[in-house]
């Protein structure tokens, strides 16, 4: 008889949950991807809802001198599709911190929770998550900020009421009364208290493009359009923000996408940036697979100045 964790894997996906959570099912935390968490009650049977809030979440082990990072966002960031926990773009960007300047020099800790929104009035805030728990638990010396995919879910893509179309459109984009941008300054604001020194940790923002319009109800213009003008202006209104680190444009993104993206990704496609979310591992318009969180984990490590061995943010 196949495992229970089997079976969610197939069925979950068809399921509406508060969490908005996606397959397939990581066994050992009863939900998707691999952030850096254990199980506060493994003996229960959860649903993926309950067991995305029994987790216990925490920063990894290390040597105490090294530079500890903190990797905040949704599924992007928790690894959802990617066929293993070495796989989801912190961890390997753990693995490419280490090659360049050896075991013990940087801490890289998975803080992403699947279906998490910035909006703190969204249908489920990061603020009230596990993860966030665990950023607010500790300090850091870099964080990086990833969450909007799942704000950007609206009721005309069948999706969640999150985004309220209150921060313009791709031709105006305006930080006046954008509900996004004040709750992503409080982030902000929060995650300057949390730094290993009196100056706070480097912060750096950053916004990945959507391959599919209304995937999981999200709003394809908001990400594509909205986005790539809306982060860079937060980065420029927050003293001390550092970026974006730009994966939009780098991860294939044009700002003439209606027209250069095709309606889907497909296995093969002849538009290169597709090979990023669609192959044989995984076929997804919005969680990067393998080789596309590879890509993000190896640009994160470009926009931190840590891809050479002599470079170093902290100096």
């Amino acid at each position: 008889m196949a495992s229970l964790s089997a079976l969610l894997s197939l069925v979950l996906p068809l399921l509406g949950h508060a969490h908005d959570h996606v397959g397939p099912i990581n066994p050992e935390l009863g939900v998707p991807g691999f952030p850096d968490c254990v199980r506060a009650h493994p003996e229960l049977e959860l649903s993926v809802e309950d067991a995305a809030d029994d987790l216990l979440c925490g920063i990894k082990e290390a040597p105490a001198t090294a530079v500890r990072i903190a990797c905040i966002g949704d599924s992007i960031t928790a690894g959802v599709r990617s066929s293993s926990a070495a796989h989801a773009y912190p961890q390997q960007l753990q693995s490419l911190l280490d090659t360049t300047h050896g075991q013990g020099a940087y801490s890289v800790t998975n803080l992403g929770a699947c279906g998490s929104t910035m909006l703190k009035k969204g249908d489920s805030p990061f603020w009230k998550r596990p993860q966030y728990q665990a950023l607010t638990s500790q300090k850091w010396d870099i964080v990086t900020i990833l969450l909007g995919t799942n704000d950007a879910k609206d009721t005309s893509d069948k999706g969640k009421n999150n985004w309220q179309h209150d921060c313009g459109g791709p031709d105006h984009t305006t930080l006046e009364g954008c509900s996004f941008a004040e709750d992503y300054k409080a982030m902000i604001d929060l995650v300057k208290t949390l730094g290993t020194t009196s100056a706070g940790p480097k912060i750096y923002v950053m916004t990945v493009p959507l391959m599919q319009q209304s995937t999981y109800g999200m709003n394809q213009t908001v990400i594509n359009g909205v986005y790539p003008n809306l982060i860079p202006l937060i980065q420029k209104a927050n003293s001390g923000v550092l970026g974006p680190i730009d994966l939009y444009h780098q991860m294939g993104g044009v700002q003439d996408w209606k027209t250069t993206f095709p309606a889907k990704c497909v296995v093969n496609s002849s538009f290169a940036p597709c090979g990023s979310w669609c192959d044989k591992q995984s076929c997804d318009q919005c969680h990067p697979n393998d080789v596309g969180y590879a890509k993000m984990a190896k640009l994160v490590q470009q926009g931190l100045g840590l891809d050479k061995t002599s470079s170093s943010i902290l100096v």
